[in-house]
């Protein structure tokens, strides 16, 4: 019972209420807050505060300008300055590296020149020198020398110049010169073999020989000599190498059989000496060594 009442004066209070706020809703929503003078006032303060701003940045930028404007000036002259200065490096350069070309051609045709000058006086030197006329072979040799440093023409010429006139050693010294400029001469380290040779330096001439051996190993003559040279000097045993490749290289030549026959019997080497005799009796049935060489073989 007692619910009942205090519900009823619940909703009663509740109905007031709602009647009183809707008599009141269209003046709320026709409250307008932006035009409070309150929110008038505080507009007008920004809107002010911002002119002032503006203003004194304004100012700021003026001064400045008039401050930064002579330094920009002396920048833009800078600037000037320097492309100026660049232009005639850069002209100055151009005009250097034209002369350097002028010069290097220059260069290149007188080396040019004067190598086709050498060439020709070193094949008159060689007419010459054909001629027997070694003084002047000698002479025109060493004017090519002086005009092409690098001429081997010459210092080959003039090297034959000097072994002709008996000259051994200015013509060792010019081969071994010959040498520096082309290291790979067999020919020219063979005549120093034979020079050495004939000045009694078995072990330097032997030096040489193998060396050419070395550069050419398609002559046999190289070989053979070079197994002679290594027999003086009791080497037997590297001398049957050396002229083992000689009679690869001719294997029906009777000279290089008959020292194979010789070296393999002093290494004591039965099997090689049998073999090489059998192949020179075949080559040379008529060699009248083929006896003496039998009986050393079978008393091996």
């Amino acid at each position: 019972m007692y619910n009942v009442i205090f519900l009823v004066i619940i909703l009663l209070c509740f109905a007031g209420v709602i009647f009183i706020v809707s008599r009141k809703f269209p003046q709320l929503t026709n409250l307008d807050v932006e035009n409070l003078p309150e929110e008038l006032e505080a507009k007008k303060k920004k809107e002010l505060l911002s002119k002032r701003l503006a203003e004194k940045a304004r100012r700021m930028r003026v001064i400045w300008s008039k401050r930064l404007w002579p330094l920009v000036k002396i920048w833009g002259v800078l600037q000037l300055k320097f492309r100026i200065y660049v232009g005639k490096v850069e002209r100055l350069w151009h005009h250097e590296q034209t002369l350097k070309n002028k010069q290097k051609r220059k260069s290149t045709a007188s080396t040019a020149n004067a190598r086709v000058a050498a060439e020709s006086l070193a094949q008159q030197g060689e007419q010459w020198l054909q001629n027997k006329d070694y003084e002047q072979a000698e002479e025109l040799f060493i004017e090519a020398i002086k005009l092409d440093v690098k001429c081997q023409p010459a210092y080959r010429g003039l090297c034959y110049t000097y072994l002709a006139k008996g000259q051994l050693a200015e013509a060792k010294e010019t081969f071994q010169f010959l040498l520096q400029l082309n290291p790979h001469d067999d020919v020219a380290i063979v005549k120093l073999g034979e020079i050495c040779e004939n000045q009694g330096q078995l072990e330097e001439a032997i030096g040489y020989f193998q060396r050419a051996v070395l550069e050419n190993d398609n002559l046999s003559t190289r070989f053979y000599h070079l197994a002679e040279l290594l027999l003086k000097v009791k080497q037997p045993e590297t001398a049957q190498e050396a002229v083992v490749q000689a009679v690869e290289l001719e294997p029906k030549n009777p000279k290089y059989l008959d020292l194979l026959i010789e070296i393999a019997i002093i290494c004591g080497n039965a099997a090689l000496a049998e073999k090489s005799y059998q192949e020179l009796r075949l080559v040379n049935p008529e060699n009248k060594k083929l006896a003496e060489f039998k009986e050393k073989i079978e008393k091996i």
